[in-house]
């Protein structure tokens, strides 16, 4: 067996491993939790559908209910709904939005109508596409062997460039030095470059300067993905607003795209392409022959009793009964019959004619953009890319990142192996190695780091800079100095411990972690009011804040706190907080005995690196000052 035969093999039978995991975590919780899976946000019952409409080939469903839904469950999460047992349900739909006490959703089958009655119930679940997807990529590379793969596996070394710089003009005239450079090594390389971006850095803004001249300068077309749906939206916001000369197409479910980016989706196209006309008429026509065959008997096994088409098509003509089966019915089943021939027909013309029109809408685009998983759905099936350009690389499993890449000649990531790696269920330390960290460790010369960050006063900077980013980072001008008191003007005595120009301060609290018997999280109820303390002093000031720390059971917690105190803040866990930012961030360490997976650094420096102008951290320093890092995250604390 060779290289590739065993990278195939193994990664065949890790992704089958975590989707075993996945699978088993929803089911088993379902059964665990029962009807008290709502209370950890991953279930609403006692609902009841409404037909909203069709829009862009599904049917929308609301599904509202009179008591307020506090969930988990978001936009673009792949829904069970269900009535009775959810686990013998199979129906499946996609999440749009969630109101306070209602939830959009669009099914891309026949809805069945036991979903508008009363008692229905949603349920987060696995999303078995992916995966799917996952294992064909692999399949390709067994038989395939793309030189890329080689790249990756080190059988080829990536071809060095020709030249070393180019005179080139940016579209984006605001880049910084460090940003040019790696705009231009990636344009000049020819299979493989590295992009790290550290916070703040402007990482998907030098990765859509790298697109642009990747169609302007190298005549290349690009497919440029990143793992999840708000990452992919982010590039295709970038690049219409900064480079509107584009053409470019975002392909995916249209319920998973941004409202503000629908036009530039691919459904949305084809409904304003010249040729969908013709594609309505045949929808018309196919509904109207639907409508004619059900007034017809539908030949169901009953009353077939072993015949095939052609056999009920032949006896109808005889005009008898047959197999004690009246000669009435027959006939009825045999119009049923040709009724849906012609529905064949049809359906066959409609689904030619879309794809004419969705192939003649990609080829004629600059830039597809998709997440890593649409790279690999049906409608790009047959094109492959100049360049793939992958986005936040170091959140993607591998064999995630494969979808895309088999798709391209040369590769151009962008990411930050220092922050969280993907959430694996399965914990498999192979997966949790991401390609992009495994390539930029194997290839250094075929990389760059950004160097200048635009986010945080130069003092939150210091200590992830220290410690994860060997110092390489500088503050620009523009953010060196903020502090809180650049927003406001005047401060009450009794708030100056918490509103003031001190960037990063830590508060101790002597607290107790712990966790109720049926939940794996914690939480700690000193550290809650203590945060709770801190927040109501930065909203007395209007100062935007967020609230992160690592553990579930302490986000459930503090919402609930600031619910009762009226509070409209932000509660996140360290994970889903990454990539994201503001102006103050308070973040709750929780545990007091253990440090548990505080001990991933990668999560301490997510969780440090979010805030603007000031970091507030509360935690027990009895425990954090027992291990290394954390004591140093102490010391610059109080310095």
């Amino acid at each position: 067996m060779n290289l590739i035969d065993m990278y195939v093999r193994k990664f065949l039978n890790l992704i089958e491993l975590e989707r075993k995991y996945e699978m088993e975590f929803h089911k088993e919780e379902i059964k665990r939790l029962g009807r008290k899976r709502e209370e950890v946000g991953r279930a609403i019952l006692n609902l009841k559908g409404k037909f909203l409409g069709q829009s862009l080939g599904c049917t929308l469903v609301r599904f509202g209910r009179s008591k307020e839904i506090k969930t988990e469950i978001s936009p673009g999460d792949v829904v069970l709904v269900s009535k009775g047992d959810p686990l013998k349900s199979d129906l499946y739909a996609n999440v749009i939005y969630v109101g306070k006490n209602f939830i959009d959703v669009a099914f891309d089958v026949d809805v069945p109508r036991w979903v508008f009655k009363e008692r229905v119930r949603i349920d987060l679940f696995i999303n078995d596409i992916t995966f799917k997807r996952m294992k064909e990529a692999l399949r390709y590379i067994e038989k395939e062997k793309p030189k890329l793969i080689n790249i990756i596996l080190g059988i080829e070394k990536p071809e060095k460039p020709l030249k070393e710089d180019i005179e080139m003009e940016f579209y984006d005239k605001e880049l910084n030095e460090s940003q040019k450079r790696a705009v231009k090594r990636a344009i000049l390389s020819k299979d493989l470059y590295l992009i790290h971006g550290p916070p703040g850095t402007g990482k998907t803004r030098t990765l859509t300067e790298v697109i642009v001249q990747e169609v302007k300068f190298n005549k290349h077309k690009v497919l440029a993905t990143a793992d999840s749906n708000i990452a992919a939206d982010n590039i295709l916001e970038y690049l219409i607003k900064k480079y509107p000369f584009l053409k470019v197409v975002r392909i995916g479910h249209p319920t998973r795209i941004s409202k503000d980016l629908i036009e530039h989706s691919l459904p949305y196209l084809i409904e304003c392409h010249p040729k969908y006309q013709k594609v309505l008429k045949l929808k018309e026509k196919i509904s109207e022959i639907k409508e004619e065959r059900d007034k017809f008997l539908k030949p169901s096994p009953r009353w077939r009793r072993g015949m095939s088409d052609d056999q009920i098509l032949k006896v109808a003509k005889k005009n008898k009964d047959y197999r004690g089966v009246p000669k009435e019915k027959i006939k009825s089943m045999a119009q049923w019959i040709k009724k849906n021939a012609k529905i064949k027909v049809l359906v066959d013309k409609l689904e030619k004619l879309s794809k004419e029109i969705a192939d003649e809408i990609i080829k004629e685009a600059d830039v597809i953009v998709s997440t890593n998983s649409m790279a690999g759905s049906e409608v790009l099936k047959d094109y492959f890319f100049d360049v793939v350009v992958i986005d936040e690389g170091s959140q993607a499993m591998e064999p995630s990142c494969l979808i895309p890449i088999i798709k391209g000649e040369k590769l151009i990531m962008a990411g930050d192996h220092k922050q969280l790696p993907p959430t694996v269920l399965s914990d498999n330390e192979e997966l949790k190695k991401t390609l992009f960290e495994k390539l930029i460790k194997k290839y250094p010369e075929f990389s760059s780091i950004l160097e200048i960050q635009y986010r945080m006063n130069e003092k939150i900077m210091e200590f992830p800079n220290r410690m994860f980013y060997e110092n390489k980072l500088k503050a620009a001008e523009s953010v060196k100095n903020i502090t809180l008191m650049d927003l406001v003007k005047e401060v009450d005595e009794e708030d100056k411990d918490i509103i003031n120009k001190i960037p990063v301060q830590f508060f101790h609290v002597d607290g107790e972690e712990k966790r109720d018997k049926d939940s794996p999280s914690y939480y700690n109820e000193e550290e809650a009011k203590k945060v709770l303390e801190v927040v109501k002093k930065l909203v007395k000031y209007k100062i935007p804040v967020s609230v992160i720390t690592p553990y579930d059971a302490q986000v459930r917690l503090l919402r609930r706190m600031f619910e009762e105190e009226g509070l409209d803040v932000e509660v996140n866990t360290v994970d889903g907080f990454q990539g994201r930012e503001n102006e103050a961030i308070v973040i709750s360490f929780v545990r007091t005995k253990n440090f548990g997976f505080l001990k991933d650094y990668r999560r301490l420096n997510v969780a440090i690196t979010r805030a603007k102008r000031k970091l507030i951290l509360i935690g027990n320093e009895n425990l954090l000052k027992k291990d290394t890092i954390y004591n140093e995250m102490l010391k610059w604390a109080s310095f």
